[in-house]
This record gives C-alpha cells, structure tokens and sequence, in this order.
C-alpha cells in the first residue's frame, strides 16, 4: 500500500502513524513544503489499519451545536495574554483543578510545535494563544487512550480534522474525555514557518525560542529570544502573516474542509465571537477579546457549565455565532495567485514565493496605515469607552 488516502483531501492528522502496529508511517515534506504520511514498505505488513482509521476514509459523526455562549475569563492578565477571551485557558484550569490532563499546542525551544500533554497549571500556560500554523500530533492519541483506561479525564483541544482523527483513533467515546475543536481558517505547514524564521533571523541573529502570533489588542508576528521580543510586524506587513490570512498556502484539504460547517466533530467549539450582537443586542463588544463557546454533546454543555466558575459567560442565538464567522459555513477560498506560489516556492523558496505573491497588498497596507495622532486618539477613546461599558455590564450581571 502506498496511499492510504486521496493525498489532496489529508489533513496530516496523524492517525495514521499513531494507529499503526509497526510504527512504519512517519511524516515527510513534499516538494511543496507540506507534510503527508510516507510508509516504510519494508516495514508495512498491509493490515489497512491505517486506512481505517483515516477520518477520510471513514467520516466521523458531526452535530449541530445547541446553544452558543459569549464568554471571557475573569482574570483580565489571563485574558489578554490568550488568544480571543481566554476560553481555552479556563477550560485547562479547570480540568487541572478536577486532577485531569490536558492537551494542547506548544512552541519548543527548537520552535518545534508539537500537542503535548500538561499535569500542572504551570505547564498549560504555555498552550495559551493561537498559532498559526499546523502541530505535530506526534503520539497524543496513543497517550490520551492511555489515559482514559486509566480513568483519568482528559481535555483534548486541536483543530477539528485532529479531533476527527482523535475520535477515529479510540473507536469509542469516553465520557472522561472532553474534546474541544478550534474554528479553523485553514493551517500552512510548519516548515513555511520555519522557512521563514530562518529569513528573519538572517539580519537579527538571535537564538529565536518562542513565537506569538497575537498582542492584547491586535495581530502581529512576534519572534522571541527568551522575554525580548526580536521581530514584531502587523499581520498585513509580514509576508507570512498576509499570506496565511488570505489563504495563499494552506493545505491542500483546507479549501474543500469537511468541518468548516456549523456541524462540529467535538463536544465544544471555541473561537472569537465574531459578529457578536449582529442579530440580538448586547451591552459589551470584543474589548478585550470574547470566545464563542459552542457545545454540541450533553457532557460538553456540563462542561460549560463548570467555567462559570472562572469565566463570564452569556447565552446567545446560535444563528449569531455561525453567521459572524465564515468558518463555521463554509471553507477558506484559495488564494488567486496559490498555484504561482507552488510554483515559485519550488523554484525560489518560501520567502520569495510569498513575497512576489503579497508585496502589493503589503504595499497598499503600509500606505493606509500611517496613523495621525487624531487617529490614536480616537481608537483610545474608544478603546476606553468599550471597557467602562464592559465593567458596567458585569457589574448589572452580577446583582
């Protein structure tokens, strides 16, 4: 067997590689830059457990969510050092409080992003914040079945073509097992990233440790040398960051994604709650940053529930959540120049495929940005005014 899908709909979900007896799949880079299953054949005795186990082979069971929260943690330093309202980091919280384990995504010194397994509260500070761009299973699945025959609960957080492989890779559903999917815009490979770091690093030269791809109030692409910050670039000046947000180098599978429905494969999604009081009004706004909690199963709207503890949380139509946010109707679309990219990566390597295909968004970015001190001005006022409005609504809510 030399396939164990059709290689334009793979995730690199790793379910493949964790399930198989031989341990003979590893992932490798294609010419593209992007990783894909490649099995030793010398190894392979054609069991097909691989195949089916591969969520496209064998689709997973998707569900509409029920009801839609609002929600931010209580703590405002957790909140603006995680990604949207820090829905991701009161949920690892909790689950260390109640003796569990937690899954989730994190840079290594060598900048190696991998999904790792975390006992303490010290350990799941660091899966805090989006990363933009596609982790590492490695061997998580086979750790989190082992840790629920063991009966310990575990939290499990990816994107949802992960948890679909998750899912596929137990053969069952515990109810120790909480699973939580990310609305997903699509994710480039790890290599592109690093190819790109490399680039940077060339006039910096810094030993370059950590990376975050979100400030309390904005995006930007920030490379760390341990607590200096070395590189920092708004996300529509950075090559990498404009490419990935208009979907000029995601995988291939990305733009036909299966799970970029309001049908969800996990007991909750989280996101930001875009398009929040689109459709019923609410005395609060983004601010800060708002999740969007989405729970589809009995067990994920318990879990909800638990939060409560350490989060404000406020019912919202589910319609709103869904129609605020593109992913949760329908796949990123493809870049109009991705093929030349393709090309010109092959050819030229990453930097210069992505700047050739971006440098007059950039261009036209740098021209629009030049803010006025009017301008700033304005966005503190604002910005100002969104927190007292805030403060006041907690405050309403908690008499």
């Amino acid at each position: 067997m030399e396939q164990i899908c059709d290689k334009k709909q793979c995730s690199g979900c790793q379910a493949c590689k964790n399930i198989c007896p031989k341990q003979c799949i590893t992932m490798k880079y294609d010419e593209y830059g992007v990783a894909y299953p490649s099995i030793d054949q010398s190894s392979c005795v054609d069991c097909k457990a691989c195949e089916k186990v591969c969520p496209v082979n064998q689709p997973v069971e998707k569900r509409k969510a029920v009801r839609a929260y609002a929600a931010w943690h209580n703590d405002l330093t957790t909140r603006r050092r995680s990604a949207s309202g820090g829905a991701a980091m009161a949920m690892y919280e909790t689950m260390i409080e109640q003796g569990g384990v937690c899954f989730g995504t994190k840079f290594d010194p060598d900048l190696s992003l991998r999904i790792q397994s975390a006992e303490t509260l010290e350990e799941v500070h660091a899966f805090r914040a989006s990363k933009y761009v596609q982790a590492s299973v490695e061997n998580s699945f086979r750790q989190t079945k082992d840790y629920l025959q063991d009966g310990r609960s575990v939290l499990y957080i990816g994107t949802p073509c992960q948890i679909a492989g998750l899912k596929n890779y137990l053969k069952k559903d515990y109810e120790n097992l909480i699973t939580v999917d990310l609305i997903c815009h699509g994710v480039p490979s790890w290599q592109h990233l690093m190819d790109h770091v490399k680039y940077l690093n060339k006039d910096i030269q810094k030993q370059i440790d950590d990376i975050t791809f979100r400030g309390a109030y904005s995006f930007q692409l920030s490379l760390y040398e341990g607590n200096n910050v070395v590189y920092q670039k708004d996300r529509f000046l950075d090559p990498y960051f404009t490419g990935f947000l208009e979907g000029l180098f995601y995988r291939e599978n990305c733009y036909s994604c299966p799970y970029a429905c309001d049908e969800r494969v996990s007991d909750i999604t989280i996101g930001d709650f875009w398009g929040l009081g689109q459709e019923e009004p609410c005395a609060y706004n983004m601010g800060d940053g708002v999740s969007v909690l989405l729970p589809t199963t009995e067990k994920g709207f318990r879990f909800v529930e638990t939060l409560k503890k350490k989060m404000f949380v406020d019912e919202r139509p589910v319609s709103e959540a869904v129609h605020g946010n593109a992913q949760l109707m329908h796949p990123s679309e493809r870049h109009p120049k991705y093929e030349e990219f393709r090309k010109l990566y092959v050819e030229q390597g990453f930097e210069n495929a992505a700047w050739e295909c971006t440098k007059e968004q950039i261009k036209t970015y740098r021209k629009q940005s030049k803010p006025t001190l009017w301008k700033v001005g304005k966005r503190k006022a604002k910005s100002l005014l969104r927190k007292i409005k805030q403060l006041l609504f907690s405050k309403e809510k908690e008499k």
